[in-house]
């Protein structure tokens, strides 16, 4: 699922730090014969996404007359302010759909419950460590893991093929290369082809592909205390290697990879795997022209990827938590007909994403009917997870204002890394 722009996150979090003391109860409510009415609020607003959670919660509320399910949508630009809002009004759903980023906010703010002791127990031991490390915050487990997304590099086959590149970039030097020989300007130098994009039509849109790229350079972007790491050695030379194809006019951050790839205005993309979906959407027979690879490292055999999820958890002040537990519980456990995968891994797979349990990933590993997703499964083994500790949103937009002085104008990596860690304060 696609991360969208995050203008209005700051704003929202300042909101829920100094109001959610003032919450009431969660908006479940009991009805005539004991029935319970739970909410659950979430992004899923349009499409496969909203199908597939709509035919579970039908389903469950018919095999369970007692205990109902609503769902509430609103679109992921205003996720967090709706939670905010309601929440501060004593309105807040009884199940919350959220990015992992927020994770620390939300549970230093009191909003997400503890998840209890057994269910903790087997989520940690059925879920893959990508999935649970980006809903993790200090070893606290925030939710079940919904969406799972990592990075890889996309890149146009034809494009390649054309300028005489035969099989996708396995080094930095190599990425530089095929960026810089993959270009095209018109007369008066403004770029028609892009040689590789690094921003994404999402949040903190730079953020993501150089945490790819820092990764596969073996850098970190928190510590464990919520520190800054990523101007040391490995972060200098990410951007560096970011700064010189800015610099060559191989990469321009006023091109959006999710409008020109698919029209051929992109040779090659930094992007997450939820990429995958709209691409066969959108370029239809065309979509043969696609290739999926890891994306490269310094080194041969080096490589790297951001893993970053969502989770599903219970509001701390809902009047039915138990309630709410079982229905996630039963949301993510239960089967489909054939018994191979759970419902849940089903609809996030048929997304084009990849199901945070290991057990379906391992299974759709098994059958990918798409060879571009392999490169995007095997990530989730070895990405770095979204770090979601208090504090981490305001250091990712930290970390943005200092890698598009680079790009957009031109300011050295080293002082911008610098300025960045600065401003990075712990929480």
């Amino acid at each position: 699922m696609r991360i969208a722009k995050g203008l209005r996150l700051a704003v929202a979090l300042g909101l829920l730090a100094t109001g959610a003391a003032a919450c009431g109860g969660g908006s479940g409510s009991g009805g005539g014969g004991g029935k319970v009415e739970l909410t659950l609020l979430s992004h899923y607003s349009d499409g496969p996404s909203k199908e597939g959670l709509d035919k579970m919660i039908q389903e469950w509320n018919k095999e369970n007359p007692k205990i109902q399910v609503k769902s509430q949508v609103v679109k992921f630009d205003d996720l967090l302010t709706t939670m905010t809002v309601r929440q501060t009004g004593g309105r807040g759903a009884d199940i919350v759909s959220a990015y992992g980023l927020w994770g620390g906010q939300l549970m230093k703010a009191n909003v997400v419950a503890k998840v209890p002791d057994d269910i903790a127990t087997k989520i940690k031991a059925e879920y893959s460590p990508a999935a649970l490390g980006a809903v993790t915050t200090g070893g606290t487990l925030l939710g079940y893991p919904t969406e799972l997304n990592t990075y890889v590099l996309f890149y146009n086959k034809k494009i390649l093929a054309a300028a005489g590149i035969t099989k996708p970039p396995s080094t930095w030097a190599e990425l530089a290369d095929a960026a810089k020989k993959t270009v095209k300007r018109d007369a008066n130098g403004n770029i028609q082809v892009e040689g590789l994009s690094l921003i994404q039509d999402g949040d903190n849109k730079s953020v993501h592909p150089f945490l790819s790229l820092l990764d596969s350079a073996g850098g970190k972007f928190l510590a464990p205390d919520g520190t800054a790491q990523f101007d040391d050695a490995a972060g200098k030379a990410a951007l560096k290697f970011e700064a010189d194809l800015a610099a060559a006019k191989a990469t321009n951050p006023s091109i959006m990879p999710t409008k020109q790839f698919r029209s051929g205005g992109v040779a090659m993309a930094i992007q997450a795997g939820w990429w995958i979906g709209s691409l066969k959407s959108q370029m239809k027979d065309k979509y043969s022209d696609v290739g999926v690879a890891a994306i490269p490292g310094p080194t041969p055999g080096s490589k790297g990827s951001l893993a970053y999820g969502f989770f599903m958890g219970v509001n701390q002040r809902s009047k039915h938590a138990d309630d709410a537990w079982k229905f996630l519980t039963w949301m993510n456990e239960h089967k489909t007909p054939d018994g191979k995968v759970t419902e849940t891994g089903k609809w996030l797979a048929d997304q084009g994403l990849i199901p945070p349990r290991t057990a379906d990933q391992e299974e759709y590993k098994k059958s990918l009917s798409d060879p571009n997703l392999a490169p995007i499964y095997d990530a989730a083994t070895y990405a770095m997870a979204e770090p979601n500790q208090p504090g981490a949103y305001e250091a990712k937009t930290a970390l943005h204002n200092a890698i598009m002085g680079v790009l957009a104008d031109g300011k050295n990596p080293d002082d911008a890394l610098a300025q960045a860690a600065k401003a990075v304060k712990p929480q």
